[in-house]
């Protein structure tokens, strides 16, 4: 159908299309399944952690993130997402992870300046309002940060895609005086607002809405004025629009005109840093700053990511999961630091955690890392009673650890049986957890995906923290009795 005669929503529908056949997988896709972990109940730090796993990229982006000094004033490593999570809380790592997500999902390629500008404000109005959300005492600062930054996805997306559009909805905006919406609707043939609240809505991403407290009405006050502060700061400090916008900051926040100015460029620094930490200087180098302010360095890759052969690395992530296992003695915590640990620390392709049934009679994988996980979890199942042994029961029977090849020969039938498929014939790595002489689950971890050796150093690591998360299992198990 010609783009004439469609109606309105068609379009935006069209857009909205686009930007899933564009690909932008850690918007639809990771930052979603954050949201959705988010909004179920009883959710814990070990699900949020969890999930930020499966997307590499933003896990290095997340650590480097918890480590910087804007997050990490005491300067002491954290080498783990789990315990980002813990040590940082749910709300600040999920608004790390949304900024990240504008980083990686945009600026993977050269962008183009409106686009730059946009990811700016964007940064520049979430910092703000998080400021004013603390000021107004609003229960969740780091959710109106969040919906504060995705507020204009829309117009992100718009102008990462590149159609014919964009160039025409540019040069318009160049050389027209007419309002910018007024543009967006005669050029796209609607206001971009629609296409952020409609892409807000198919991927599930958070929106701001009113608190059911006293300060229902102070979250609209804060968006306006975050967003007025990132419109007009780039016109100067002392235009009549920013005068206003000062008078309105200085009467949500009880502070004088003058104060509220400095509170002001005090926070477009701070959105320039957060920029910067981001690894964006050309965001960065958007967000305008007081005379004597702007700072731009090099900040280099997240230290504690796992890197082939970085022995350093791979200490660091051992000694912080010994230091910290036994602060959290909860189960569920404790599995699923020792899984990160296995899949980072000791450099991993793949690695699952697999759990016998209450009965004893099945084990059956419930979380995996790496490639093919979704697959892993749902094959990854046996028998452990009353059935023929082979590598994997023997393990559970006997509580034991070992480095397995399903590809030598196999006169004895050791790995006859359907889950050695999933190997492919690759060597693999398994570990009983045990606790109190009874055989609880088993670690699994292999390299098939990038054909890496697996030598006697992973091997002992891998035992190394078995061992430890036997250990806390234990002390856990006693703790309650």
């Amino acid at each position: 159908m010609p783009a004439a005669l469609l109606t309105e929503q068609q379009k935006v529908d069209l857009w909205v299309g686009k930007a899933f056949e564009k690909q932008l997988p850690i918007l639809s896709g990771t930052l979603g399944e954050i949201e959705a972990v988010l909004a179920k109940d009883g959710y814990s730090a070990a699900d949020l952690a969890h999930t930020i796993l499966q997307d590499p990229p933003l896990t290095t982006r997340v650590l480097r993130m918890a480590n910087s000094a804007y997050y990490n004033a005491s300067g002491k490593q954290i080498s783990m997402v789990s315990r980002a999570v813990i040590v940082l809380g749910f709300d600040v790592v999920r608004s790390i992870c949304a900024s990240v997500a504008l980083i990686e999902a945009f600026l993977n390629k050269v962008p183009r300046g409106r686009l730059l500008d946009e990811i700016a404000r964007a940064l520049h109005a979430a910092v703000v309002a998080r400021f004013l959300a603390k000021q107004t005492k609003d229960p969740v600062p780091e959710e109106v940060f969040v919906s504060t930054l995705l507020r204009r996805i829309g117009h992100m997306v718009f102008w990462s895609l590149g159609e014919y559009e964009v160039e025409a909805l540019d040069m318009a905006m160049r050389n027209s005086q007419d309002g910018t919406v007024r543009l967006e609707i005669d050029i796209v043939g609607f206001p971009l607002r629609k296409l952020s609240a409609a892409l807000i809505d198919a991927w599930h991403l958070p929106v701001m809405v009113p608190t059911e407290t006293d300060m229902s009405n102070s979250r609209k006050a804060v968006d306006e004025i975050a967003w007025g502060v990132a419109f007009e700061a780039p016109k100067g400090w002392a235009t009549l629009e920013m005068r206003r916008v000062v008078r309105d900051f200085a009467w949500l926040t009880s502070a004088s005109e003058e104060d509220a100015l400095e509170a002001i460029k005090s926070l477009s620094k701070d959105a320039f840093d957060y920029a910067q930490q981001l690894g964006s200087k050309d965001v960065a180098l958007r967000i305008p700053v007081a005379s004597g302010q702007s700072s731009i360095g090099v900040h280099d890759d997240d230290p504690s990511a796992m890197c082939e052969g970085d022995k350093d690395v791979e200490l660091r992530v051992l000694h912080e999961i010994a230091n910290n296992l036994l602060e959290h003695p909860d189960v569920s915590s404790i599995l699923h630091m020792v899984l990160e640990g296995i899949h980072r620390g000791v450099g991993m392709d793949r690695t699952a955690l697999a759990i016998v049934d209450p009965r004893g009679t099945e084990l059956r994988c419930k979380l995996a890392l790496g490639k093919d996980r979704h697959r892993f979890v749902e094959k990854f199942l046996f028998p452990v009673a009353n059935t023929k042994p082979h590598a994997l029961t023997e393990i559970v029977q006997k509580g034991g650890r070992q480095m397995f090849d399903p590809g030598v020969r196999d006169p004895n039938g050791m790995f006859v049986h359907p889950v050695y498929d999933l190997f492919e014939g690759s060597s693999f790595l398994a570990q009983a957890i045990v606790v109190n002489g009874r055989t609880m689950g088993v670690f699994v971890a292999d390299r098939h995906s990038s054909s890496r050796p697996l030598d006697k150093d992973a091997f002992d690591n891998f035992c190394l923290l078995g061992q430890q998360a036997n250990i806390a299992l234990a002390m856990a198990a006693n703790a309650r009795g």
